[in-house]
């Protein structure tokens, strides 16, 4: 991080993406506090996309591997030093899934993703001014 520059907090996204369908979906985003607020808030959208993606059969490879990076406690401490560092983390997974109007399977990519939000002290007085 260059000087004159702070973290203003994590920002936290779930989102689908298509590359079939050149289409974007964010399911979910959050502002964090701090590096293990942003990780526990990742944790709990991996539950719940595991959850929502664990009823359709098409997908269930890829509910486990939301449910498996939720349970990698060891890789996660990875992450958070990461993310502590500067660095934006994700986890992802790829897989069938149908999407309404389709009529058909459709690779899909969802990602969780958390990354530092900077802002330099002249943003950060103008903010404070408001």
């Amino acid at each position: 991080m260059s000087a004159g520059r702070f973290v203003d907090g994590y920002w936290g996204e779930a989102v689908a993406r298509s590359v079939d369908l050149a289409d974007a979906w964010r399911l979910s985003a959050q502002w964090t506090p701090s590096p293990d607020a942003a990780l526990a808030w990742l944790r709990e959208q991996a539950l719940r996309l595991a959850d929502a993606l664990g009823h359709a059969p098409p997908v269930g490879g890829t509910a486990e591997v939301f449910r498996e990076w939720a349970a990698d406690h060891a890789y996660q401490r990875v992450q958070l030093t990461a993310l502590a560092g500067g660095q934006p983390i994700s986890a992802n997974a790829c897989g069938p899934d149908r999407i309404h109007g389709q009529g058909r399977d459709i690779e899909v990519l969802y990602s969780l993703s958390a990354r530092p939000i900077h802002r330099d002290a002249t943003t950060r007085r103008l903010l404070r001014a408001l």
